[in-house]
């Protein structure tokens, strides 16, 4: 019961720690994945968390299915926010078999070795994908 108890406190230590780090409204992000999803729904990240090996990935992919998946669910609007723009910008249909992927916002993000870097890598890709329609313009 006492290990059960400290694992529950480490986990909320790392939502609070979070939360004061990367402080964004989550009901508006995932209303904007909500409505993206209708139309980009197909879109696949490009990380593979069966093997992460770089800290980016990792700390993603470590968040996948716990209790605060604040990044990753961050980095799945992400994908679909590039995917909206790269169909408004090339008037072209987006195809999810053949995803194009933004090569220098995927080394900004895997460059980063803390959750503050991947807080505000996908903040700025999102914002610039989206413009407008991003739900951090609306940040706490």
């Amino acid at each position: 019961m006492v290990r059960f108890m400290s694992v529950m406190g480490l986990m909320a230590c790392s939502s609070t720690a979070l939360a004061q780090t990367c402080p964004v409204n989550m009901t508006l992000v995932t209303a904007q994945i909500s409505r993206l999803e209708t139309s980009y729904g197909d879109t696949l990240s490009d990380i593979s968390c069966d093997a992460p090996t770089i800290p980016a990935q990792r700390i993603l992919c470590g968040e996948v299915g716990g209790n605060d998946d604040q990044l990753w669910t961050m980095s799945r609007l992400d994908d679909l926010a590039f995917a909206y723009a790269y169909e408004n910008a090339t008037k072209t249909e987006f195809d999810p078999d053949n995803t194009p992927r933004d090569a220098a916002f995927i080394a900004r993000r895997d460059a980063c070795k803390d959750q503050t870097c991947l807080c505000e890598a996908l903040i700025a890709h999102s914002n610039a994908s989206l413009g407008g329609l991003s739900p951090y313009t609306h940040r706490q």
